[in-house]
């Protein structure tokens, strides 16, 4: 959903807004940028810059609350007001709105959820909100939990351990850096992230348990080799003293507790038993009972108005003209790390410069047409995993069009075969990308490829042709020249569309996307087949390598890498029929029309 916003406005378009309102940027470890003031009142007052340069563009409503959108027709009108300090309300007429009312965080700020109650009232759908990157309510373990608490231990900071959090035997969050222990339980960067991802089952009652691993550099038969040295040269030391060469001073008698351990014992009496339990206390100090804090805690909210109803490129609604939405209204949210922040930039920048070129297009005069609704269905995955196949069929079932989007991009590739190029040579390929003219034709229902006038469908299926589609598709002018037309294609009809980057590239505003996948051996038999059929020779040791080092390419390439967007479902084929794929992919569909 991000990938066009972020392109025109990234972390680079940020800091040169920032520098050119007068604010000197720094630069610190993990490539956090920063006032260099550390004041994050110089951010605003950059803000304040801008519009003081410009007060005839801006009129700016203080001690004022908007109270609604009113919309007349599926366009935005205006927004109604009320003033704090007199009582009295007003609409103020627009044919562009921008709402970025923020979540449920910080509600002295103003965040207080309205915006997401105009966005229900106005036909959008809402993800259901939760506090994010927010501290945790924490207690020890069983019978540990009478002897200590967490409040014993406030302020005390952790470095460099992993954070991990489980739902059951399911593994929901684990990472490495710093956490905090405070009166209700544990905050902290890593804790934060931690929150993020366990939000939603916690919500659903679901019971999180936190390990925290003090020692992870240290693998577990490294750490009974350290301690059985240790403890054989501890000499008359009490366990407790030699703990605190491993461990914060106040950490230590709740590791003896979870261990069983008294902090008298002399170290050097340890035996296998009470250092195994011991390693297990240091490598998994449990944390039970975790429950969210609430919003005035948290750094951002989780959840809000559904992506689905946004163009990715403008944050406009998709049901209301002239309506818009950015920052953390939607429902898009990050780990900590000023990612939260760049998605607030980016999404703003969007909408402001997609509502002023559409004022100045129409000039606010002109009777705007409704924006077309798509019923797009975009169909991602790796090689042979039955895109095709299974796009055809869909097809077939809704009436939609066709396109075969890797026809198009091996279409290409023969050019460039037949031209004797090398897949590595890009200056090549790039010079013989301007003479190849691809396009598609449709003959007694069949898809038919041209290249350059010439009919190439019969040899699109053959191996060195998935090859060089693959290893050239890399490379931005090929990537260019099949994004145009089949943007064209689909800016027409309702289509089809199977490939690798069609959900996060080419219609990212698709009404269903699907992410086909499955095992690469299941891929290989399927294509090992597929060439038995058709009276080819074929190798299935050789077919899985070269699919498993196609995935791998087509993964991580630079440019428009195969990846699941974000609203993608995810259907793994491995042992579905083909009819049961369709099947799911017609019953998603129904579902969004």
């Amino acid at each position: 959903f991000l990938y066009s916003p972020l392109k025109a406005f990234d972390k680079e378009a940020v800091k040169a807004f920032f520098t050119r309102a007068g604010v000197t940027l720094k630069t610190e470890r993990g490539g956090r940028v920063f006032p260099a003031s550390d004041k994050a009142s110089d951010i605003i007052r950059a803000f304040e810059a801008v519009f003081r340069k410009k007060p005839e563009l801006y009129d700016i409503r203080l001690n004022t609350r908007a109270e609604g959108i009113v919309t007349e027709e599926g366009q935005v009108r205006g927004v109604k007001i009320r003033n704090l300090t007199t009582g009295r309300r007003e609409l103020l007429p627009a044919e562009r709105v921008i709402v970025a009312t923020g979540g449920l965080s910080y509600p002295a700020t103003g965040s207080r959820g309205d915006g997401y109650a105009w966005a229900r009232e106005t036909g959008h759908r809402l993800a259901d909100a939760r506090p994010a990157l927010v501290p945790l309510n924490a207690s020890f373990s069983g019978e540990i939990s009478g002897q200590h608490k967490p409040e014993d231990l406030m302020g005390l900071s952790l470095k460099n351990v992993a954070l991990s959090a489980w739902q059951g035997k399911k593994c929901l969050f684990r990472e490495q850096g710093e956490m905090l222990f405070t009166h209700f339980g544990v905050s902290g960067p890593l804790v934060l992230s931690c929150s993020s991802h366990i939000g939603r089952p916690l919500e659903e009652g679901k019971e999180i348990r936190l390990f925290i691993d003090l020692k992870p550099a240290l693998s577990q038969d490294q750490l009974e080799e350290r301690l059985q040295r240790d403890c054989g040269q501890a000499g008359s030391k009490a366990l407790s003293t030699m703990l605190r060469g491993y461990l914060p001073a106040a950490l230590v008698p709740v590791i003896l507790a979870q261990a069983s351990l008294a902090g008298k014992k002399k170290a050097q009496t340890l035996g296998k038993g009470e250092k195994e339990a011991l390693i297990q206390a240091l490598k998994k100090l449990v944390l039970e009972d975790i429950s969210l804090r609430g919003y005035e805690e948290a750094i951002i909210t989780q959840g809000g108005i559904s992506v689905k109803d946004i163009q990715p490129k403008t944050m406009e609604s998709k049901h209301i003209r002239g309506l818009y939405f950015a920052g953390e209204i939607l429902d898009l949210d990050a780990t900590t790390g000023g990612y939260n922040l760049q998605i607030a930039w980016t999404t703003g920048a969007a909408a402001g410069r997609a509502a002023c070129l559409e004022a100045k297009e129409t000039g606010e005069t002109k009777e705007e047409k409704p924006m077309r609704q798509n019923h797009h269905i975009a169909i991602d995955g790796p090689g042979s995993s039955g895109k095709s196949t299974i796009a055809k069929l869909v097809a077939k079932e809704t009436g939609l069009i066709y396109v075969d989007t890797g026809a198009m991009f091996r279409g290409m590739a023969i050019y460039f075969l037949r031209q004797g190029l090398d897949a590595a040579d890009e200056a090549g390929i790039t010079a013989a990308c301007r003479d190849a003219e691809v396009t598609i034709a449709y003959e007694e229902g069949a898809q038919q490829v041209y290249l350059n006038g010439e009919n190439v469908t019969p040899y699109l299926r053959e191996e060195k042709t998935g090859q060089m589609a693959s290893a050239s598709s890399v490379y931005a002018p090929v990537r260019e020249k099949m994004k145009e037309l089949q943007q064209k294609l689909a800016a027409k009809k309702d289509v089809v569309m199977d490939g690798r980057d069609i959900g996060t590239v080419i219609l990212p505003d698709a009404s269903l996307k699907i992410f086909l996948t499955a095992s690469v051996e299941v891929r290989a038999k399927r294509r090992y087949e597929e060439l038995l059929a058709k009276g080819q020779e074929a190798d299935l040791e050789t077919i899985s390598r070269e699919l498993a080092e196609r995935d791998w390419r087509d993964t991580h390439r630079e440019i428009a890498p195969l990846k699941q967007a974000e609203d993608a479902v995810l259907i793994d084929s491995s042992y579905l029929s083909i009819e049961e794929v369709k099947n799911r992919i017609l019953e998603l569909y129904q579902g969004v029309k």
